[in-house]
């Protein structure tokens, strides 16, 4: 599990004035933090190929029907968001494909509507996308637990890696690895293309084990 923040104190769910700053931050970006947690059994160099969508999906509180497209974040945010994560699994030596390509990987980025622990959304925020996506499909974390984090705020960045090799008789689905960007949709336009960028390269900044 690996940290970037300024301060130990600061902890998910909890409001800005409770850092360790004697004064209140002039500017929100000293408020993100960069959270990674990974499988520390799996090999990522055993993949080559990867996919990604072509939208950051909003999970909502509000149920959608298996099938049924969920809501996407803008489109200039999301562009932004797509390109740092291709950008960055392109330079680590992995090649990306379509989704119906049968890739080793897929990068799932997700943003919650509100306040909360969002690492077990129902399966169906991308049955629509993902080819195969079976009824009751389940994720699970190997060799490690992210719900350490209790809660997620809103405009905060989700992404899973999910091992698509992993699907056992359980019907579930292996995530290797977790990012959390703390806030970094929250602002302007420009402010949200700035923070969520700079927030994704430093998760692969502290993920060096993701290495074709």
């Amino acid at each position: 599990m690996k940290f970037n923040f300024p301060c130990l104190a600061f902890v998910f769910g909890l409001m800005a004035s409770f850092g360790c700053a004697p004064d209140l931050p002039e500017d929100v970006t000293t408020l993100d933090v960069v959270y990674t947690n990974f499988n520390p059994d799996f090999d990522f160099a055993q993949g080559t190929t990867f996919a990604i969508p072509e939208n950051v999906v909003i999970v909502t509180e509000t149920p959608i029907q298996p099938g049924q497209q969920p809501p996407f974040i803008d489109f200039v945010a999301g562009r932004s968001i797509l390109g740092a994560i291709r950008a960055n699994m392109l330079a680590r030596g992995f090649t990306q494909v379509n989704q119906f390509a049968n890739p080793d990987y897929i990068l799932l980025p997700t943003v919650p509507e509100s306040n909360s622990l969002i690492f077990n959304y129902n399966w169906w925020f991308w049955d629509w996308w993902i080819p195969n996506l079976g009824a009751g499909l389940g994720w699970i974390y190997p060799g490690y637990q992210p719900a350490v984090v209790s809660s997620v705020s809103t405009g905060s960045l989700l992404i899973q890696l999910v091992n698509m090799k992993s699907v056992n008789a359980s019907n579930q689905l292996e995530v290797d690895w977790v990012v959390i960007v703390n806030g970094a949709l929250t602002g302007s336009q420009t402010s949200n293309t700035e923070r969520a960028v700079a927030g994704i390269n430093q998760a692969f900044i502290q993920s060096p084990y993701i290495q074709k």
